[in-house]
């Protein structure tokens, strides 16, 4: 596979915070911009995230689990969060508060900026020697072709709301359990950048959906759809990139994995809860619990 495939399935990724023009104004020893967290003036952050082959394979403390599992997530972040800024661009025009419209813009800009950056992080596992392109083809078929053309703009965005509910989960793993301790810097960096930014924009696509459209039961569908979302394209891409480590089958592997899900990280027993609160009729965003985490994010 080479750059145009990538190129190709990320050919609607907007470019206007380009990281080589930002280094003076972030500082050189940082990759994004310490802005400080506020929820009532969301903003991008200019960026400086510059990835070379010398991150090592394995960046997430030799592990194949953990490290394919933040990858995984990386392969399809790219297209979905163009997709969720399109979805959401397509109902701000009619948003009549002025408050909530500039908090979509705000909201809009983030996830273009992360969309950017993670698929400069694909370019690295592309040269690292790993076949995504299958993967890459399967993504783009399903945001763009499936959810936003067939499925249709309004049940796109109640699977946005529901996906960005169940991203409390990156919040948590990432700020709370600190499982990026023992990562290669940059790669830790860019997950508590974007975990930290999830707190930011907590539900504003879920204020939209409401204003768009309060049914319950489409906001459950969209809920189900986000987890689909979350639950496949997370696992698949994991899987297929550890499957093409020569040490994939050891013991290491099924602890790594048992520690993940079931173990000290949780992941199986805290999605389920998450996933329950957003049938609550009243929902407070659970990112707001990790707020003091976010803010510490960018103040060091």
């Amino acid at each position: 596979m080479n750059e145009a495939i990538l190129g190709k399935a990320n050919s609607d990724i907007v470019k206007t915070l380009n990281n080589t023009d930002n280094e003076e104004l972030i500082g050189k020893n940082f990759y994004f911009e310490r802005r400080a967290f506020n929820l009532k003036q969301i903003r991008p952050r200019k960026i400086n995230f510059k990835f070379h082959n010398d991150i090592p394979k394995l960046w997430l403390g030799n592990s194949i689990v953990l490290t394919h599992f933040f990858n995984g997530l990386n392969l399809y972040l790219p297209v979905f969060e163009s997709s969720i800024a399109r979805v959401i661009q397509e109902y701000s025009k009619n948003v009549q508060d002025k408050n909530l419209r500039q908090q979509i813009y705000g909201f809009i800009g983030q996830e273009k900026s992360h969309a950017q950056t993670h698929h400069k992080y694909n370019q690295i596992l592309v040269a690292q020697g790993y076949n995504i392109e299958g993967y890459l083809k399967l993504a783009k078929f399903f945001f763009v072709d499936v959810l936003e053309k067939t499925l249709g703009a309004k049940i796109s965005l109640a699977t946005v709301a529901g996906f960005e509910h169940l991203t409390v989960l990156l919040t948590d793993i990432v700020l709370n359990q600190n499982i990026m301790k023992n990562a290669t810097p940059i790669m830790k960096e860019l997950w508590e950048w974007h975990a930290a930014e999830e707190v930011e924009h907590k539900n504003i696509a879920f204020e939209l959906l409401q204003t768009v459209d309060n049914s319950y039961w489409l906001r459950i569908l969209g809920l189900f759809l986000g987890a689909i979302i979350l639950i496949f394209f997370s696992f698949y891409g994991m899987f297929i990139l550890a499957l093409q480590e020569k040490n994939f089958f050891s013991s290491k592997t099924v602890v790594d994995l048992y520690k993940l899900l079931l173990g000290e990280n949780k992941l199986i027993l805290k999605g389920f809860k998450v996933f329950l609160q957003y049938f609550k009729l009243n929902i407070v965003s659970l990112h707001n619990n990790y707020i003091p985490l976010a803010e510490q994010v960018f103040n060091h």
